[in-house]
């Protein structure tokens, strides 16, 4: 198995083994697992690309040609959307996806399958550096002469490269998990980070933005263009685009807001009135109300239509026609109820709940002493402002990796 570092700079020669250049670069593009080289690009007074089907083979003893070399009938690179391994990849860092880190790549490991030449792995070690600068006999110092690589199928370049000459950009990246992203994009500069964030989609970059440390999304949201930032704000829960506005220089929160549509910059600057420590500053306003006269069928027809995120529906809260609080409707109460069954009859009337000016550790107390998944934050008139759940006060109480925790369900 060949590596990149062993071929470039070699021979290009004619099928008469005369040289012609030497081999400067292999173009391959991304779009496929484990890339074919689509074309080379060799270099005497000038670089020319040569397409793969006039190459005999490349090896560490050099590029052959399967006909004589014509200089009129290559022409010069351009910027396609081809990438070169050599300028593009090599000393670049990526995300290996299967370690959830970025990675430097220090070299490229090459295998022929079925006479293409493919991009098989990423040599990420002190060996493979070695390697490059031609101190190869110093690899057995630093794990041997077999390095262990990381499966091609296991990165993504997407932090290497331009994204628009990517056909897919971010594509492994886009497959982790939210807390994984978040993990590896912490690790990238503000505007590197932002770069990935814009090339995700909404939804997806809105996920990972929540992950990033709280240092980290600032400044990451302030470097992201405006027309970007404001739509993965759009997409995040109005108490998490609050938090990270509120860390926003004001010129720059205000800017974003009216960038926004309406009704999520309403609901974002009123999380912003409340202290960020207080029950309101924690609490989330996207919260599905019921009336004490609606049935249960009615409720369940509801949120088949809505499909409210599992966050919203840890209960459902009763409120009168005032908005003030009258109860809770936990999720069991409601799927064993029959159809018919009126939400004054299965609801909780004994609710625990907060005030808006209520401190965090007030909050994160009462969560955990009565074992709740959410608590309902109430106005000095008991009018429902909104709701705090667990994993909004987790942070306060527990290390990360206790996070996503089952808990019970009151009821």
């Amino acid at each position: 198995m060949p590596f990149v570092s062993q071929v470039l700079g070699r021979a290009v020669l004619d099928p008469d083994g005369s040289r012609v250049g030497s081999l400067r670069d292999l173009l391959v593009a991304v779009d496929l697992p484990y890339p074919p080289v689509r074309a080379v690009v060799i270099g005497n007074s000038h670089l020319q690309v040569v397409p793969w089907g006039e190459i005999a083979s490349v090896t560490p003893r050099g590029t052959a040609l399967r006909h004589p070399f014509d200089r009129a009938a290559y022409p010069p690179p351009s910027e396609d959307d081809l990438i070169w391994i050599g300028r593009d990849i090599l000393d670049k860092q990526i995300v290996d996806t299967r370690g959830v880190k970025l990675v430097r790549v220090n070299d490229v490991a090459l295998t022929l399958i079925n006479d293409e030449l493919r991009l098989a792995g990423v040599d990420n070690s002190t060996a493979g550096l070695l390697r490059r600068l031609g101190l190869q006999w110093m690899a057995g110092l630093f794990g041997g002469a077999r390095p262990r690589l990381i499966d091609w199928g296991q990165v993504d370049i997407g932090p290497a490269v331009d994204v628009v000459r990517l056909k897919v950009p971010f594509d492994g990246l886009r497959r982790m998990r939210p807390a994984d992203m978040g993990a590896v994009i912490s690790q990238m500069s503000p505007g590197k980070a932002a770069d990935v964030l814009e090339a995700l989609d909404d939804e997806t970059a809105a996920r990972a933005m929540v992950e990033l440390p709280d240092e980290h999304q600032a400044a990451v949201l302030t470097a992201m263009e405006p027309d970007e930032a404001a739509d993965v704000l759009e997409q995040m829960r109005p108490d998490d685009a609050a938090d990270v506005l509120g860390d926003v220089e004001e010129k720059r929160a205000e800017e974003l807001m009216r960038l926004m549509v309406p009704k999520a910059a309403r609901e974002v600057r009123s999380l912003l009135a409340y202290a960020e420590d207080t029950a309101g500053g924690l609490m989330d306003t996207s919260i599905i109300t019921v009336s004490e006269n609606d049935t249960a069928d009615e409720i369940i027809n509801l949120l088949r239509r809505t499909a409210p995120s599992e966050d919203q529906i840890y209960y459902l809260y009763v409120v009168d026609d005032a908005g003030r609080l009258r109860g809770i409707l936990p999720l069991r109460n409601l799927i064993v109820a029959p159809p018919d069954a009126r939400v004054a009859d299965i609801m909780h009337r004994d609710v625990e709940f907060v005030r808006v000016d209520d401190p965090e550790d007030l909050v994160a107390q009462k969560l955990i002493r009565y074992d709740l998944l959410a608590i309902p934050v109430v106005d000095e008139e008991n009018c429902l402002k909104g709701v705090v759940t667990v994993n909004d006060v987790l942070d306060l109480v527990a290390p990360r990796s206790w996070q996503n925790r089952p808990r019970r369900i009151m009821g």
